[in-house]
């Protein structure tokens, strides 16, 4: 829980109507317990201090029809308490008072918290029902309405922890009283607010939309104007901001602002060489022009450019982009085509500017321009793209003022001021580039008690564009400039930072490449920062232009090359296996070499630490893997291949996995070969390449022979394949491996079998047999304390009594499953138990329950991103049968 503890307030109750009625007299505790003379107390203190009439006692302990002599059986239990509580309980006309100070009664006192903002005591003193041990027409309303007391008191408590900050720590409360009141437009609020204030503003944004549904189809009406005013914020808050940090200092380029300015929506497209400063135009223009697109700014830098490998797919930079657009991975299709399309409906109607960076062909962006009314798209390449429709706008050098400009405004301009003929020299020397006159401005901020001139006399003496194309040149000349500058520990770092295969690098990861301490790599990556030799556009991560990059890589040396990149591939297959362990600890942990010397092999302490990790390096880890030893190359995938699946990168599991089959057939390991064509077997799988998936499968499963948890792996990989029509044949596929994991003992694949045997046997009709097996597999989840694994077991129960006609057991079966995977956290397992639930009391006949079960399957689909028009035809069906 956030925010500040709570203050614990001593609280002194003398008399308790929470829970049973009970007395506290001088230091003596008298509990009343469910009788009469308790009923009769607990009337008095609720009006403590007035009076009650004696009919209303009658009828309030008694009932509505109280019996014959109801009144003298009264009279003889006021009696009692008298000599129990003397001195309380008086005679005042036609009735009676307990005479106590109504703060001595904890009712009372809950009222008087309530009152005085003190909510947090109040909530926790009615910890238990009002009058529970009075069951009277009478109690019961009392109890009714105290009930809505309560709820505003808690309500008011939350409002008041949200201020806080204690958002995560209230989901789950918000979410349980949400479900119970579903059209509570404040719960709704409150839960809005607490989702997305623990950064979960997806599912804060969808369950507005779900409560919207619900009013509409229940109460024909639209949500209030406090929540639609906190949905809009939200929505303005959760919209995705990924442009880099604005360039500073930026100077010139009027004409090309203007023209952007003027542009309509649409695409354009900056082109120009090399160091010319497109990207600087373009996102100092994008946080400019940020406010005319409320709904978000998207951003990827495509590295068209950049090392081999390095180029950024059209399918990965979609899925970024959904992914940013919080579309849920279970909506995203496998096809380039369905995930362009996907992007399409995510923009369709929203205001939002994308920015592709340094892309390469026309082919690159094509996928990932929206075509929609609002969205406007802007491109940077050295290569004059030309997509349909598309405005170019060609990139020049810098004005000659401009470009003195940028150099004053980097070097300071009294300095610049001060010496007029070396600002020309070095302008004029970095050929009117951006990137040259930030590196040299960089050089010359360093050692401000040098002259400018001398060092303008550094660099080469060439005319920039003398001929018009000898940009690379002039580059050069600026580079080895500052490079003169730099430390030799920094001058051997930039030079291997040339060698990295993706397009940026982490401590660790460049701390591996020198083959220093972290600590030490970490200053050096300092100095080169302060050089302009090298950029880090997040905390911990490190890159550099291409330029710069292709210019270290032609410095480093013979000799230093191969070891510094064998340093660098040893941390990301030692470290990837530490994070693949993390992220899905059942995995067998493969066997691992000593790492060379000066490598630094990170672990991890969570699996969200893990995930985090993998992600980020997905793509160095995909182009490292061309450039590793066959044992490097095969870790590597297989660190990859659990994430890259759950993530729904499945061409990049693909590839992966074929890269490292082929660096395993180069080795003796028939182990690793055999996991790892499982894992291509099942990268076909999710890309619909059935019969490549079952090849892969069948040649796992030979060469596993004599391993027989192996070969059972295979054999349960390949009945996941087999269509509904081969049911029979996915069986004695899964009888097998379960034969084979007996055989070895392996009890979690013994589980996984059993498990399939079950639903196998639930497909071709088979109930009881599937009852046995579940059954069977219970006790083997629950030791194992595996919830989705005890989730689909009770999942299957229901499914084989409701074939069985015992739907009192199916849905007690469904609603156990419900739990499990509440607890689990899977909200699409959850939403299909929640379903199946109410098919169950919709069988038995129970429409309420049937109601309530679907409606919340409509909530949790929502919340998942997941289509519901299937269960809400159930909920119109059952409604006009009804």
């Amino acid at each position: 829980m956030s925010g500040r503890a709570e203050a614990t307030t001593v609280i002194t109750v003398r008399f308790t109507v929470f829970g049973g009625v009970s007395a506290r007299v001088g230091g003596t505790t008298t509990e009343f317990g469910p009788t009469r003379l308790g009923a009769l107390l607990g009337v008095l203190l609720v009006d403590a201090g007035r009076v009650v009439s004696a009919d209303d006692l009658v009828e309030r302990v008694l009932g509505e029809e109280p019996p014959p002599r109801a009144r003298a059986m009264m009279r003889t239990w006021l009696t009692r308490l008298r000599q129990t509580l003397p001195g309380l309980v008086e005679r005042d006309g036609a009735g009676y008072v307990l005479r106590v100070e109504p703060l001595e009664v904890d009712l009372h006192l809950f009222r008087h918290l309530v009152r005085s903002g003190r909510t947090a005591d109040a909530v926790r003193l009615a910890d238990a029902e009002l009058l529970s041990t009075v069951d009277t027409p009478w109690a019961r309303q009392l109890r009714a309405g105290f009930s809505d007391e309560l709820l505003a008191a808690r309500l008011d408590h939350a409002d008041a922890r949200l201020v806080r900050g204690e958002h995560a720590a209230l989901v789950p409360e918000l979410r349980a009283l949400a479900a119970g009141r579903p059209l509570d437009e404040r719960i709704a609020a409150q839960l809005i607010e607490a989702l997305h204030g623990s950064g979960r503003a997806a599912e804060a944004l969808r369950h507005f939309e779900v409560v919207r549904a619900r009013l509409a189809a229940e109460l024909g009406a639209e949500p209030s104007r406090h929540l639609t005013a906190l949905h809009r914020r939200l929505q303005a808050a959760s919209a995705p901001r990924q442009l880099p940090a604005a360039p500073k200092p930026f100077t010139g380029r009027a004409v090309e602002l203007a023209e952007l300015d003027q542009a309509p929506n649409g695409v354009v497209v900056i082109t120009g060489t090399g160091g010319v400063g497109k990207t600087s135009l373009a996102v100092h223009w994008a946080h400019r022009a940020a406010e005319r697109f409320p709904d978000g700014q998207l951003y990827v830098n495509l590295h068209g450019f950049g090392p081999s490998g390095a180029a950024v797919s059209p399918g990965d930079a979609l899925l970024r982009f959904l992914a940013a657009l919080d579309v849920p991975r279970a909506k995203v299709p496998h096809d380039l085509a369905g995930q362009s399309a996907l992007l399409r409906d995510a923009l369709a109607d929203k205001r939002v500017l994308m920015l592709l960076d340094n892309a390469t062909d026309a082919a690159q962006v094509e996928p990932l321009l929206p075509r929609t009314p609002h969205s406007h798209v802007v491109i940077t390449s050295r290569t004059e793209l030309k997509p349909a429709h598309a405005k170019t706008l060609p990139l020049g050098l810098l004005p000659p003022d401009d470009a003195r400009e940028l150099l004053a405004a980097r070097i300071g301009h009294d300095r610049a001021r001060a010496e007029p003929d070396a600002v020309d020299t070095v302008v004029r020397r970095c050929a009117r580039l951006p990137l040259a006159l930030a590196v040299a401005g960089a050089r010359a901020a360093t050692q401000p008690e040098f002259p400018l001139a001398a060092l303008a006399d550094e660099l080469a003496d060439l005319d920039a564009f003398a001929d018009d194309d000898d940009v690379t040149a002039d580059l050069r000349s600026v580079f080895s400039h500052s490079c003169k500058a730099l430390s030799a520990d920094a001058l051997r770092l930039f030079r291997l930072l040339g060698l990295m295969p993706g397009s940026d690098i982490g401590l660790a990861g460049a701390a591996s490449l020198a083959g220093l301490p972290v600590a030490r790599t970490g200053s050096l990556l300092g100095e080169l920062a302060t050089a302009n030799l090298l950029d880090e556009p997040d905390p911990g991560r490190f890159t550099c232009h291409d330029l710069l990059r292709d210019y270290a890589a032609e410095l480093a040396l013979e000799g230093e090359r191969d070891e510094a990149l064998h340093r660098l591939l040893d941390h990301l297959a030692l470290t990837g296996v530490e994070a693949g362990v993390a992220f899905t600890p059942t995995r067998h942990r493969p066997d691992t070499p000593r790492p060379a010397e000066g490598v630094v092999v990170t672990t991890f302490g969570s699996r969200e630490e893990a995930l985090a990790w993998l992600v980020t390096e997905h793509p160095t880890l995909m182009a490292a893997m061309a450039h590793g030893t066959p044992e490097q190359t095969w870790l590597i995938g297989w660190a990859l291949a659990d994430v890259l699946d759950r993530q729904w990168h499945h061409r990049d599991l693909l590839t992966s996995q074929q890269l490292a089959v082929a660096a395993l057939e180069r080795l003796d390991d028939t182990d690793g070969l055999g996991r790892t064509l499982i894992n291509l077997g099942r990268a076909f799988g999710r890309l619909d390449r059935l019969d490549e998936a079952a090849a892969a499968l069948r040649r796992a499963f030979d060469v596993y022979e004599g391993n027989p948890a192996g070969q059972a792996a295979a054999l349960l990989n390949i009945a996941m394949l087999c269509p509904d029509d081969r049911i029979t044949e996915a069986i004695e596929h899964t009888r097998r491996g379960l034969a084979l994991y007996e055989e070895c003992g392996d009890l979690y694949g013994q589980a996984n079998a059993l498990t399939g045997l079950a639903w196998g046997h639930i497909k071709i009709g088979a109930h009881r047999r599937a009852v046995e097996y579940a059954e069977r597999v219970m006790p083997m989840w629950q030791a194992m304390e595996h919830v989705i694994g005890e989730g689909e077991t009770w999942d299957n129960l229901g499914t084989a009594y409701l074939g069985l006609g015992e739907h009192g057991k199916a849905a007690e079966a469904y609603a156990r499953s419900c739990a499990l995977f509440r607890r689990g956290g899977d909200l699409p397992l959850e939403a299909a138990a929640c379903d199946r639930l109410g098919d169950a009391h919709a069988a038995a006949g129970d429409a309420g329950q049937a109601r309530r079960a679907w409606r919340r399957a409509i909530d949790l689909r929502s919340q998942a991103g997941l289509p519901a028009d299937l269960v809400r035809a159930k909920l119109l069906r059952l409604q006009a049968e009804g």
